[in-house]
């Protein structure tokens, strides 16, 4: 098989061989695809009376920026806010984390990690010292970063104040949220908190107030979206926040794809009775082929976000070497996750 050179690094077996193409062309197609698919069962009328005017093209959801020997995925439904999704090349890292590794809590050395951040940062036009991390251990722990104290707290260390916590969410402008992935699902959620002013007291209705962004980053394992981590983040913009579910624009990046993650009978299962038998791609006697992102979708709209909504970059990070993978590799770097509130910097020409 393709991937066998690789078995004895992942814990649940072999992946069949299968791989996406990569490209802007799968980027987008797959969201369309899935949204097509969900849209299938609705009414069509029998006898239009008026000629149908021709769809118009829709709009990518993503693009891939080239700056060089760093290509990032950039998501680009995400008004006042800047979400940005990136590979592996084009870092200071060494093997096995060659090469722009984000993570300083797999063994790298941490001046290669912090250069490597710094290196992100001045793509990103964004200060390096203010990106804020947790101390991610696959929980369901979801904590907002309000006050500029915060601000910056796992920047340079993998020693954080929001430790456990596997999502974070934030309001303030300039502080970028990074969360580091290795085949686990990354999610950014953004939303804009204020949509509507109390209403006056006499009359009891509202009145349109300035809404303002609200970005959240979180980090969904096969353990986290079993305990509800993307719940609890779509529930603590609703109520930390006063984002409506249903205004909520959520992108669904690179993660193990069905072709590659295989998993126990029982933990298929324990998936299936969660979020649907959509999350199951094939199945045999003892082992399954389980949809991740299938999976994180199905909390997503789940917890209120809208089908419609939801954008899924469909990439499998085993397949794809670009990206760095757990169960490719074990010993490996991470990509990270990174959203922040303000002016995104465009990509030069």
């Amino acid at each position: 098989m393709r991937h066998s050179e690789y078995e004895e690094n992942q814990e649940a077996g072999p992946a069949p061989a299968f791989s996406f193409p990569s490209g802007v062309l799968l980027v987008f197609l797959a969201p369309i695809a899935r949204l097509f698919n969900r849209q299938s069962e609705k009414a069509q009328p029998a006898e239009p009376t008026e000629p149908t005017e021709p769809n118009e093209p829709l709009e990518p959801a993503f693009e891939l920026e080239d700056w060089g020997d760093i290509n990032i995925w950039r998501f680009l439904k995400a008004p006042g806010a800047g979400v940005c999704f990136t590979t592996r090349g084009g870092g200071g890292s060494r093997y096995p984390y060659a090469s722009l590794n984000l993570g300083f809590h797999v063994g790298d050395d941490r001046e290669h990690v912090s250069g490597n951040r710094a290196l992100l940062a001045s793509i990103l036009g964004i200060e390096p010292s203010r990106i804020t991390s947790p101390y991610q251990r696959h929980t369901s722990t979801v904590q907002s970063v309000t006050d500029e104290e915060a601000a910056g707290s796992g920047a340079f260390s993998e020693e954080s104040r929001f430790d456990p916590c596997d999502g974070l969410i934030t309001g303030l402008p300039g502080v970028p949220l990074l969360l580091m992935f290795a085949d686990c699902v990354p999610v950014v959620l953004v939303g804009q908190a204020g949509a509507q002013a109390p209403g006056d007291e006499n009359s009891g209705a509202g009145k349109p107030a300035e809404t303002k962004p609200v970005v959240a980053v979180l980090h969904a394992g096969r353990k986290g979206l079993i305990e509800g981590v993307l719940q609890n983040g779509v529930e603590k913009m609703e109520s930390d926040y006063g984002v409506s579910a249903s205004d909520i624009t959520a992108a669904i990046g690179p993660a193990i794809g069905p072709c590659c993650y295989e998993v126990e009978e029982e933990i298929g299962r324990e998936f299936e009775e969660k979020f649907g038998s959509e999350v199951i791609k094939n199945r045999t006697e003892d082992r399954v082929l389980l949809d991740l992102q299938e999976a994180a979708q199905s909390a997503l709209t789940g917890a209120g976000v809208p089908g419609e909504n939801i954008c899924i970059l469909d990439i499998c990070t085993s397949c794809h070497r670009e990206f760095f993978s757990y169960r490719r590799e074990g010993v490996t770097g991470r990509q990270g996750a990174i959203a922040w509130i303000g002016e995104s910097t465009k990509p030069r020409s």
